[in-house]
């Protein structure tokens, strides 16, 4: 056990010379400690409708023609210019005067043909967005108009559906927060892990100072226990930093204690895992190739059931589950002891 603590140590020292580790640890850090400002630029990504939630300047558009669509616009929170043709509009729109242009189609609801309405947006993806999400109101406000006037022409009366108890849609920030970010941040640390094993173990082989460290009074057990153990403790280490940068952005974050258990214990799988593909294969780009294959199956599975490590740091954050988490992680530690004895029983050729 002595010999196993020296390894730990020689490993810990050597690690802050390890530049792929410390990159990583700096990325993760600047995710942790701008988490609130992530959380507004990348959930817009994938929903924009989520950024009515904060302030945001009124939009000056520009309409052109006059047509019932007129009304709708005009009653909403949009400053509305007034152009007599396309052309002056669109030259105020180029010089930044105007934030959209919206031409009226001369058409009406009553009568038979489509309905065809232009828009002009910025190339800026923000603005784009602001200008879409103030215009989105009135548009959909005409299109219900459009169809309540020429529904009658369907023929026959739509069935209607009534769900009762649909459940409300849960908050994009709270979604992205507890289903994406804190997972991430919690999980990263334990793949990083897994990869460094592998460089740990196939970098001394490469170097030729493994023949040195056998004939030193550590076994191969004591060598390969003092790298695993020196890369599952830096795991809760990097964890309980992010979750602490997090909750410094104002993020309640849950069960910070069974979160950090759960993730020594994934590190301990990941990390046992990565080592037997290191002893098996001793080659660092073979090892590290099949390693990332079998990583992405593992976290592609770990969606297929509910009680996954994601899920389960993702409902421990947002404080839907406490101390039964347990269980599963006393289940999760379980899995790892056949594959600790696995890698013990194997030998170095």
């Amino acid at each position: 056990m002595a010999n196993t603590f020296i390894i730990a140590k020689k490993e810990m020292n050597s690690l802050f010379k390890e530049r792929t580790l410390i990159l990583a640890i700096i990325v993760q850090l600047l995710i942790a400690s701008f988490s609130s400002l992530l959380v507004v630029g990348l959930a817009s990504f994938f929903d924009p409708s989520a950024l009515s939630n904060y302030d945001e300047k009124v939009a000056n558009v520009g309409i052109v023609g006059d047509g019932e669509l007129r009304n709708f616009i005009e009653k909403s929170q949009i400053n509305v210019y007034h152009y007599q043709d396309l052309a002056s509009a669109l030259s105020d729109f180029d010089n930044n005067k105007i934030d959209g242009v919206v031409v009226i189609p001369s058409g009406n609801a009553s009568g038979r043909d489509l309905i065809r309405i232009d828009v002009y947006l910025p190339k800026s993806d923000i603005r784009g967005t602001f200008v879409t999400l103030q215009l989105k109101k009135p548009l959909e406000d005409y299109e219900n108009y459009v169809r309540d006037i020429r529904s009658p022409r369907i023929g026959f009366e739509p069935v209607s559906l009534y769900v009762d108890a649909v459940p409300k849609k849960t908050s994009t920030y709270f979604e992205f927060i507890y289903g994406i970010l804190i997972p991430l941040l919690v999980f990263t640390p334990v793949f990083i892990s897994g990869g460094l094993i592998i460089d740990m173990f196939t970098e001394e082989l490469e170097r030729k100072t493994m023949e040195l460290l056998l004939v030193s009074p550590a076994s191969f057990g004591e060598i390969l226990d003092g790298k695993m153990l020196t890369a599952v403790l830096i795991v809760p280490l990097q964890t309980f930093l992010w979750l602490a940068l997090v909750s410094f952005n104002g993020v309640a974050v849950n069960n910070i204690a069974i979160i950090l258990l759960l993730a020594g214990i994934i590190a301990v799988i990941v990390v046992v895992l990565g080592a037997i593909i290191a002893v098996k294969y001793k080659k660092r780009l073979i090892a590290q190739y099949l390693y990332s294959l079998i990583l992405i199956l593992m976290f592609l599975a770990g969606y297929l059931f509910a009680d996954s490590p994601f899920n389960l740091v993702t409902r421990l954050s947002a404080g839907a589950i406490g101390t039964e988490a347990l269980a599963y992680c006393a289940a999760y530690a379980a899995l790892s002891i056949p594959l600790y004895v696995y890698l013990k029983r194997m030998k170095i050729a």
